[in-house]
């Protein structure tokens, strides 16, 4: 099972724009539909917070560490808050966590661990 901070950190990395554009290509029908849905869930959970649909939206246009971190902080607070929508966030990253085009995006945010291992063409540290 995903821990709660660590469901928001996975949760912010499938939603960045550059992980969408390339899993795009690269993922399996399945993990791409359960990304689509994390975005359906989120925007669902935040409509009407204002700050949060802007960061969610500057995450999925031009991701930085404070949008990744803030994201990532809103989703891992409203999952420990609300059941209901914490089960179907840690569901959606399991699914889509499953497809092999993922791993490199997100590889390691499990089992206690507090970060999020990006693939691609990364250089430095990335702080979330």
């Amino acid at each position: 099972m995903v821990e709660p901070v660590t469901v928001g950190i996975a949760a912010a990395a499938l939603l960045a724009t550059k992980f969408g554009e390339e899993f795009a290509q690269r993922a399996g029908e399945g993990a791409w539909n359960a990304v689509q849905r994390l975005r359906s869930v989120i925007a669902a959970k935040f409509h009407g917070d204002n700050d949060t649909e802007r960061a969610v939206a500057a995450l999925e246009q031009t991701p930085t560490e404070q949008t990744r971190a803030l994201v990532a902080a809103r989703i891992t607070a409203a999952a420990q808050q609300d059941p209901v929508f914490g089960n179907e966030i840690r569901r959606l990253v399991e699914v889509a966590r499953q497809d092999e085009a993922v791993s490199g995006f997100v590889a390691k945010a499990f089992d206690h661990a507090k970060q999020v291992n990006f693939g691609g063409d990364n250089a430095g540290q990335i702080n979330l």
